[in-house]
């Protein structure tokens, strides 16, 4: 498998023990079963009717235990996510971690001037290519539900950030996709770009999206969207954000005994759909914040409950998506910095497979390119913390040490010639030597270093490009879109 980029894969870090993991498990089957959840699909409560539910009130369906535990067991504990031109490039299994970012968002705080302003096609171009050039970021994801970039009726606005993205980055790409009509847009242009829709099944670097309703309701666009992806058979993220103390208990057990009943009821009516059909645990617990009532990004309480939620995704064997590299934060600053750094290193302690959010401010209205980048960093930072160490003979170099002995130096040796690489080199961060101000020769601050090299990979970073053949048939594609709205076929400035 092709690996450009950090792959961490730390020893568990636990929050949760075996009797606390399966008394949530047992207290999700109670709610499922006792309490029911909300069905708003057909389809749906026909799956669940013929496996043994009680759909008889579609807003308390309930759903026995053994069910659910059949599910489990037919769900696959691996997904590999591919590059555009069909290369293994991530695996979502065990431990291993791996982080994405975002190019869309309604605003983006500008790196040329620092400045907000709103969010252009110009602008997702510009961060996907930010994102394809950046080491630590493995893969990429469009909101596409939310209407932007600026300029676009929200029905097309998602659909062409998302050709975009497909554009600009060989990365894996995916998308919370608005509606079923243009899950089936987007993946009709997955399936050209991959040489037909089993390609695509095979080797996906395409994967959905979906959200059930916090608390216990599975809206009918969700379920309408992972039925189609289920029927494919391709991977779909379904993550839940509830929030303790407003959409879901104040304590954090219930908080997640709620959020884990609301995953185990979706991905038993994916199973039910199509068994092995991959689904990826998605899980953003959090806090209200009691003062603001804003989901707040950056409160620790979210580290934990993401943390907590990875081990439930792998006490079942299934890969994890979790959220770090964003803030609350309006600028780039010291909030921005502890907020970021926590969950990096949070994320990567629990191991959860997926770390999305990259370069979001502002809880979630902002894209920052150079918050991607200064990630990007600390990711690597944070890689090296989680290194295994080795202890043989070559590392331990006694030899080494007996002859250099007692008041000598290592620093002319080959062993340290052959092992200085290993050391991590920050690209922003600053260890100059001290230049004293207005002489030649000055230092730049990290913070000029980020803007430098943000802009330096805006400015010159050429993603892989796809044939001229393929981008005349996604144009195709894309002029028919327009053409149902009765618009022409024309991006705004």
């Amino acid at each position: 498998m092709e690996r450009n980029y950090l792959e961490l894969s730390p020893p568990p870090f636990r929050r949760l023990d075996d009797r606390q993991l399966n008394r949530i498990h047992e207290a999700s089957l109670h709610i499922l079963s006792r309490v029911g959840v909300t069905v708003d699909c057909t389809q749906a409560l026909e799956l669940l009717d013929g496996a043994g539910a009680d759909v008889s009130n579609p807003k308390r369906v309930l759903i026995p235990g053994a069910v659910v535990e059949k599910a489990l067991e037919t769900a696959p504990g691996t997904v590999v996510l591919h590059k555009r031109d069909g290369t293994p490039f991530v695996e979502l299994s065990g431990n291993r971690c791996y982080f994405g970012g975002t190019p869309d968002q309604p605003d983006i705080l500008d790196p040329r001037d620092g400045k907000r302003r709103p969010c252009t096609i110009a602008d997702v171009a510009a961060n996907a290519r930010l994102i394809d050039a950046l080491p630590n970021l493995t893969w990429s994801f469009t909101s596409e539900w939310a209407g932007y970039p600026q300029g676009l009726p929200a029905v097309l606005a998602g659909k062409i950030s998302f050709m975009i993205q497909l554009e600009n980055s060989e990365k894996p790409l995916g998308s919370s996709i608005a509606n079923v009509e243009n899950l089936k847009d987007q993946i009709e242009v997955c399936s050209l770009v991959a040489g037909g829709i089993e390609e695509l099944r095979r080797r996906p670097f395409f994967f959905g999206s979906v959200e059930p309703i916090t608390p216990l309701v599975h809206g009918r666009d969700a379920l309408e969207k992972s039925l189609l992806i289920a029927g494919h058979g391709l991977p779909n993220v379904v993550y839940s954000m509830p929030m303790a103390g407003a959409t879901a208990p104040a304590t954090f057990a219930g908080t997640l005994a709620v959020m884990n009943a609301e995953l185990l009821s979706h991905l038993t009516i994916i199973q039910l759909k199509r068994e092995g059909a991959p689904m990826i645990y998605g899980a953003m617990p959090n806090i209200i914040d009691m003062k603001t009532t804003i989901y707040p990004y950056g409160s620790p309480e979210l580290n934990l409950l993401v943390g907590a939620a990875t081990e439930i995704a792998h006490h079942y064997g299934l890969p994890m998506l979790g959220t770090a590299g964003c803030t609350d934060a309006k600028v780039l600053g010291v909030q921005a910095g502890l907020e970021v750094m926590s969950q990096c290193v949070s994320s990567a302690l629990f191991g959860a497979n997926m770390v999305h959010d990259v370069g979001l401010m502002d809880h979630a209205t902002m894209i920052s390119p150079e918050l991607m980048v200064l990630t990007d960093e600390i990711i690597g930072m944070t890689g090296v913390m989680l290194r295994r160490l080795e202890v043989d003979e070559e590392s331990l170099a006694l030899d080494l040490i007996g002859r250099v002995g007692p008041g000598g130096s290592y620093l002319a040796e080959d062993h340290t010639f052959d092992h200085y690489r290993s050391f991590w080199v920050p690209q922003i961060l600053d260890r100059s030597m001290s230049a004293k101000p207005g002489r030649a020769g000055s230092v730049l601050h990290s913070e000029e270093r980020l803007r430098e090299k943000t802009l330096n990979i805006l400015t010159n970073h050429t993603p892989k490009p796809l044939g001229e053949d393929m981008l005349s048939e996604m144009k195709k594609m894309e002029k028919s879109w327009f053409d149902r709205l009765g618009l022409d076929h024309v991006y705004p400035e």
